[in-house]
């Protein structure tokens, strides 16, 4: 791979950030692998046209990170291998039934309403007057992966079974205990490096790439009785798609909605 000189951020992400997420990057899809020696301070610095310091840092980072290692006299090697996504990552992510999730509650409020970004394309004379919010981290073999804040129908969520929130995904629960049917699903799915709130929530670096999801949950009346934020860690993250190739091809609205609200 050709290195490119590390961009002057300005009031932006500092350079010894975006340096090693360059190299975190490499490093999750197996450009340098495990037991690699990685170039000196100085060959490093040449390479991305940065200042020395901005490579002591970027290397510091990444070791507390646990990606890297260097001994005095021996070098700096790669300590980490290539994260691998397992099937149990690709369940916790994708089924709403998965099982082997943890979920850790950080605050619940009662009888709030749906906030106006999350409420576009609801019909006008929403039956649900009110909605329960819950701020959880999901977390898969011990690692977050995912921070989620979500909005649930105030007369759906009390008949939930009580602390089921900390057992369940709110979709799985959703599902269960409403007694109107779900007729609609709507994700948007953008891309956006983690501000400090992020990083720290979910146990990554400043500034590593994340998935925000946004996702609606509509009755057969159109009302929204479900609508979320979610915010997974990129190097955590895959969605899995399937259709009917004629579906898809001859309606991409099933992919890609024309209006997404």
């Amino acid at each position: 791979m050709t290195a490119r000189p590390v961009p002057h951020s300005g009031a932006g992400v500092t350079q010894y950030l975006q340096l090693a997420s360059i190299l975190r990057h490499q490093i999750a899809h197996g450009e340098l692998v495990s037991g690699q020696r990685l170039p000196t301070v100085l060959q490093l610095a040449g390479q991305y046209k940065v200042a020395g310091i901005t490579v002591r840092q970027a290397y510091g980072l990444l070791k507390t990170e646990g990606l890297i290692t260097s001994d005095r006299g021996r070098g700096t090697y790669v300590s980490a291998p290539a994260a691998s996504m397992t099937a149990n990552m690709h369940a916790a992510i994708n089924d709403p039934r998965a099982s082997d999730v943890r979920f850790e509650v950080l605050e619940q409020r009662y009888g709030v309403n749906l906030p106006e970004p999350l409420s576009r394309g609801a019909a006008a004379d929403s039956s649900y007057k009110s909605y329960t919010f819950i701020r959880k981290i999901h977390v898969q073999d011990g690692e977050p992966f995912c921070l989620a804040e979500i909005y649930v129908a105030s007369e759906i969520y009390q008949r939930f079974p009580e602390g089921s929130e900390q057992q369940h995904k709110i979709a799985y629960l959703l599902n269960e205990y409403s007694k109107s049917r779900m007729l609609k699903m709507q994700q948007t799915l953008t891309v956006a490096p983690a501000d400090m709130v992020l990083a720290q929530a979910l146990g990554c670096s400043f500034a590593t790439p994340m998935a925000h999801m946004v996702r609606r949950i509509s009755d057969a009346s159109g009302h929204i009785a479900y609508a979320g934020l979610f915010w997974y860690r990129g190097d955590r993250f895959v969605l899995e798609s399937e259709y009917p190739f004629e579906l898809w091809l001859s309606y991409p609205g099933v992919a890609v909605p024309q209006t997404l609200g």
